[in-house]
This record gives C-alpha cells, structure tokens and sequence, in this order.
C-alpha cells in the first residue's frame, strides 16, 4: 500500500518523516524556541508538541496544533537551559511516528542597571546602557562589561555579578545582573580664620560654620556663597586665597580650594596722665605704656590691661582717678578710649635729730 494511501486511510503512523528545526531568542527578558518542521501528511487533525531535557528524553506533551500547520513557538522558557523536542501527527485513526529529536540551549540574558551618571558597553557587543541595557548571549559567554563615567561623576564600583571596581567579566551560565555605581565628583573647600580679631563663616549650601566647622566636600561644579560676621569687637578686613577682596565670596568647586577670612580687633587708646607734686611711673601689662616717656598706647577691644605705679625717690604714690581708683591694682578692660590718672605726692622732709642748747 502506498504512503498517500495509508494516508488517505487515516494511518498516520507508517509514513511520518518530518525535519524539526529550532530558532532560539528572548522576547521580555524570557527565552522562547520555534519549532518548525515539514508537513507530510494530507490528512492529519493536528500536530503534537513533546519536550524533555535531554535527547534520550523522558517527554512530556507541552502542546498541539492545529491541521496544515508547520510551527509552534515554546515561550516562558528558562535562560540557559536545554530542551529536546519531538512532534508527531494526529488524527481518528491514530499518531504518527515521530520526527527527529531536536534540542537546543536557550541563550542567557545580561541585565545592568546604573546608579548616577555614566555608560557600560558590552565586549561581545549587545549591551550599551545608555540606551541598550539588557541583551541575551550564547550559554558559556564570556561578557567584558566597560564602565565610563559621565562629566563631573567617577566610576565607584561594580555590584552583582561583579563586584570591585577593576573589570567585569560574566561568564553566562545563567541570567545574570550587574549593577555600575558612578558618583558625583566632590571637592573640599577649607576655611581660615585670620588676624587679630575674631568672627565666623558661614557657607550657602551649607556645610561651613567656622567657627566649629572649617571644612566641607562641595559636589563638582557646586557654587558655594561664603558670608563673614564679625564678632563684636572685631571688624572683617577681607578674603584672600580662593576670594580677595572684602565683597562677596563665591567659589565654584571645580576643585579643591581654600579661602582665608581676616577679622582685625577694634583697638582703643588708654591714656595715663601723671598729676601731683610728685613723681614717679607708671608702666602696663601687657606692655605698651611705660609713662615717664610713653603715655598712651592702644589695645585691642577687651584686652584687660594693669597699670602699676612706682614713685620716684623722695616721692609716694597717693592713688588713680579716671578709670581707676583707690590706692590698689589698677585694671581695666579696653571696650573703649580710657584714660587714668595717677597722683605722686612729695614726701615730707626727714625729722631732725640730735638736738642740743648750748
């Protein structure tokens, strides 16, 4: 009996000879193979699909088709894993042989994800992220991922699959994730607190309060506003280093940079006046005024400064008026312009003695 006979009799079993060719690839991050084969029947009701893991199998029927049919697509599969397929026809009159066992191993997918700025390309190509930040590769690839930073960011590292910050190499034997780090680029700005006076600087962003907190990191390309308030008593004189001048500072931190501040005491004059029949000295600590021959002298706002007095020979000290006085310690805390006084009185002649009549 012939094979179209057969056919025409609904005997499938005798005559089935099919070609089973397998098209792998991923659609949604999930593997798929198309089966496709050739249709030698005329009279078949449809077509089963079987699959198992190896070639020697055990099968398990997965699907059917319709008649006239020459495909069927197994999706949902998992990334680098082998599957065999068998098909055979069907109809009232029974199943066919099957067709050749065909297998193939689904490709393994390469995902990376990225935090801040920058590109990871792929060697073999498929991944430029950027863009393109998922791609499948044969099972047993072996992927070289290349980090570049963008402008102002720096490359810190890998995460996942790889990890420090030296290359990474994937080898896909499995759907696997790498995750590239890049992190902005920062700068230290340095405060400096100058001169004789005092005060503070104050940083908008913030981040300085110097005062307590001379130093700061600046993201690459921050501007960086720095305001000076002089303590009281003390006068801000001017910026030099990363700003000059006494106007506004504003650095751009392009780099690490440093900017001095320069605050200058108020300094007010104390002034001694010698009074009396008297004399003598009068001399300052800290030193300054030393009156025989230097009477006044100016010291910085709150500078505490005393006075002492020595008479000359044949004289006595009798006391301070002005900003001190009484006979004691003379102190006095330079707020403002002061001036003291101190009285020498001439001490009385010595007593006569060894008085006689004659």
């Amino acid at each position: 009996m012939s094979c179209l006979n057969m056919l025409r009799k609904r005997s499938l079993a005798i005559c089935w000879l099919l070609i089973l060719a397998i098209l792998a690839h991923t659609q949604a991050n999930a593997a798929q193979f198309t089966l496709s084969w050739t249709d030698n029947s005329i009279d078949e009701d449809g077509f089963k699909i079987e699959r198992g893991a190896v070639s020697a199998g055990p099968f398990t029927q997965i699907g059917t088709t319709g008649s006239d049919t020459n495909s069927y697509t197994n999706s949902g599969l998992a990334d680098a894993t082998n599957y065999c397929y068998r098909v055979r026809a069907y109809n009232s009159g029974g199943d066919s042989t099957y067709t050749n066992v065909a297998c193939g191993t689904t490709p393994a997918t390469l995902t990376v994800s990225k935090n801040g700025t920058g590109t990871v390309t792929s060697s073999p190509a498929g991944i430029n992220c950027g863009s393109t930040c998922s791609s499948s590769y044969v099972s047993g690839t072996s992927v070289t991922l290349t980090a570049t930073a963008g402008t102002n960011y720096s490359f810190t590292g890998w995460s996942g699959a790889c990890t420090g910050t030296g290359s990474c190499v994937v080898t896909m034997n499995a759907a696997e994730s790498v995750m590239a780090t890049f992190t902005v680029d920062s700068f230290a700005l340095t405060m400096t607190n100058a001169g004789t006076g005092n005060g503070t600087v104050t940083s908008s962003p913030s981040g300085i309060n110097c005062g307590s907190t001379c130093s700061a990191n600046y993201n690459n390309g921050t501007s960086v506003t720095l305001t000076a308030t002089a303590s009281s008593g003390s006068t801000f004189t001017g910026w030099s280093d990363a700003c000059t001048g006494a106007g506004s500072c504003n650095v751009t931190m392009n780099a690490a940079k440093s900017v001095t501040a320069a605050f200058t005491a108020q300094s007010f004059a104390l002034t001694l006046v010698k009074a009396g029949t008297g004399s003598g000295t009068v001399a300052s600590s800290p030193s300054g005024i030393n009156c025989g021959s230097t009477c006044s002298a100016n010291y910085n706002n709150g500078t505490s400064v005393t006075l002492t007095a020595t008479a000359s020979s044949g004289s006595t000290f009798t006391g301070w008026s002005g900003a001190c006085t009484g006979t004691g310690a003379c102190t006095v805390t330079m707020d403002a312009a002061k001036s003291v006084s101190a009285a020498f009185g001439v001490l009385p002649p010595a007593p006569p003695s060894a008085l006689s009549i004659l």
